[in-house]
């Protein structure tokens, strides 16, 4: 829990008052990294499309936490408020099609767990779309709601991009299960049950993210 309804810096933009421990620590932890991934796109610089989304994706992290460090000590901040609200918005998205291409590079390198109508470019095309329509709509109504936050639009809007977002989500929870199980059958088949530690550490890593 990042935030308190304990008013104690009078009328705000926002119904509560972040805390400002919590979010200085997740600010701190978003911080390191993204230091660490700039230096992974670095080191694996042909890997350019993962990289540009983690680090999209943590930069606006990063940015929606800064934000609510400084809604803490003044909510009626309006610039703090259009960035905590685009930031922490618009940054899942991005990690999103992150852990796609990711996904999409071990049905190249395992050919098990590939569909036989479903693949790898497909799947992360598919994916991909469904995130940038969630981009479009919760980018619009969080400009729309810090624009114009007496009126409803932007926040319907926003909540159009998040069950969206939620949707996608979900349906990519269901095929990750499957291609966990696929991939889990042809690590048995092949007689590596040492690599076994490391598919299923991928799979619990991605599961914690999408959440």
């Amino acid at each position: 829990m990042n935030a308190t309804d304990v008013s104690y810096h009078g009328p705000g933009r926002i119904s509560f008052t972040p805390l400002l421990a919590a979010n200085a620590i997740l600010t701190t932890i978003f911080t390191v990294l993204l230091l660490v991934h700039m230096l992974l796109a670095i080191r694996f610089w042909r890997f350019y499309g993962y990289a540009f989304g983690m680090l999209g994706g943590l930069l606006l992290e990063l940015l929606g936490y800064v934000a609510k460090v400084q809604l803490a000590r003044d909510r009626s901040n309006k610039n703090a408020y259009i960035m905590y609200i685009i930031g922490l918005t618009l940054g899942p998205t991005f990690l999103s099609s992150s852990l796609y291409l990711g996904i999409s590079q071990l049905q190249r390198h395992f050919q098990s767990p590939c569909f036989s109508k479903v693949g790898p470019r497909l799947f992360t095309t598919i994916f991909i779309l469904g995130d940038f329509a969630c981009l479009c709509f919760i980018g619009v109504g969080g400009s729309l709601a810090a624009i114009y936050a007496e009126k409803p639009i932007g926040i319907n809007l926003m909540m159009a991009g998040l069950g969206t977002q939620v949707l996608v989500t979900a349906v990519f929870c269901v095929v990750l299960s499957m291609l966990a199980r696929k991939l889990w059958e042809e690590i048995l088949r092949g007689g590596k049950k040492w690599y076994i530690i490391g598919e299923w550490t991928w799979k619990d890593t991605v599961v914690v993210l999408e959440i």
